[in-house]
């Protein structure tokens, strides 16, 4: 009895692991299929801008600035994610996207155009939307290893734009009430929380949605296969019953046919012995010859009634 409960324990487990791994599974699909949409978006929309400013890229190129070169790049970057994805290298594909977001658009522009102007609102925007992709593109449940170190560092990012702005700008022309002013900071971790917290709930809302999709599907998955099983049981309920049928009209043949031939045999000579009886009535030799003819006759009755009693006996049994 042990042993039993021990095995059921052990069924009721797997099957619990195997649904929690069904549902990482599809979790991970999921960011795999967003991480698609994103490399093929971002070259559409970077395509866009080069043919807009496409005046910059007829430039010799030792006279193009780096955040113009970045552009080709973060093509190129993207187009490998697809090749990438498309020979299952899942994870190569979104973690070099993803490290090489804010190095090439963001932290070396820094460094080597000597904190430009305008970074002091792209740098502070681009680490928020780097956070939405990390939050998009890898797997809290199943990939933590990999979420949380990477948010974490986002965060880092986020809260040394100061710091990183102020250190490489050698002309010192960033405006004091941007990187002196505490709110400066304060706004940007004040939007990043926003939209996590948006992202996380719009994930959330998806996933359950998914979730109901999935278990609506298997709802109707498993009343097809309680149909299929209830077609198979009435197909082999009708083919018993068939067979039954069969049987029983087997029987009734068989029943005719003793009806017909060894029943009526005896009964027609003994019924016209009886009438040869009425018709002799006065003639005692006459009687006495057809009482010899008669009672043999009422005996193969008798013998032939009893047989077909038997037979009736022994289909009831079965039968049964």
């Amino acid at each position: 009895m042990f042993n039993s409960l021990k095995s059921k324990l052990k069924k009721i487990i797997l099957l619990e692991h195997e649904a929690i791994n069904s549902l990482y599974e599809e979790d991970i699909k999921r960011k795999i299929i967003f991480s698609n949409i994103v490399f093929l978006s971002l070259p559409i929309v970077y395509a866009i801008f080069m043919a807009v400013d496409y005046q910059v890229y007829l430039m010799p190129f030792d006279e193009m600035r780096f955040d113009q070169l970045v552009v080709p790049i973060i093509i190129f970057i993207c187009l490998s994610g697809l090749i990438l994805n498309y020979y299952n290298r899942i994870f190569l594909s979104r973690i070099a996207f993803i490290i090489s977001w804010p190095i090439l658009l963001h932290l070396l522009p820094i460094i080597l155009l000597k904190s430009p102007k305008d970074y002091f609102f792209a740098y502070p925007a681009g680490i928020i939307f780097h956070s939405i992709l990390i939050q998009l593109m890898f797997s809290r449940p199943k990939e933590p290893f990999l979420f949380y170190p990477l948010l974490l560092l986002n965060f880092l990012l986020l809260i040394n734009i100061s710091f990183v702005l102020e250190l490489y700008d050698s002309d010192f022309d960033i405006p004091d009430q941007m990187t002196g002013d505490k709110y400066y900071l304060y706004d940007g971790i004040l939007y990043w929380l926003l939209f996590n917290l948006v992202i996380f709930y719009i994930q959330k809302v998806v996933e359950g949605f998914i979730d109901r999709l999935n278990s609506s599907k298997s709802e109707i998955e498993i009343k097809k296969n309680q149909l299929d099983e209830l077609n198979r049981n009435l197909e082999v309920a009708v083919k018993e019953r068939t067979s039954e049928l069969e049987i029983q009209n087997e029987r009734l043949k068989k029943h005719a046919f003793y009806n017909a031939h060894l029943l009526r045999g005896p009964f027609c000579r003994v019924f016209g012995l009886i009438n040869l009886q009425k018709i002799y009535r006065d003639n005692k030799m006459d009687h006495a010859e057809i009482d010899e003819k008669l009672f043999p006759s009422l005996h193969e009755l008798d013998t032939r009634i009893k047989e077909i009693q038997r037979i009736l006996e022994k289909d009831n049994l079965s039968k049964k």
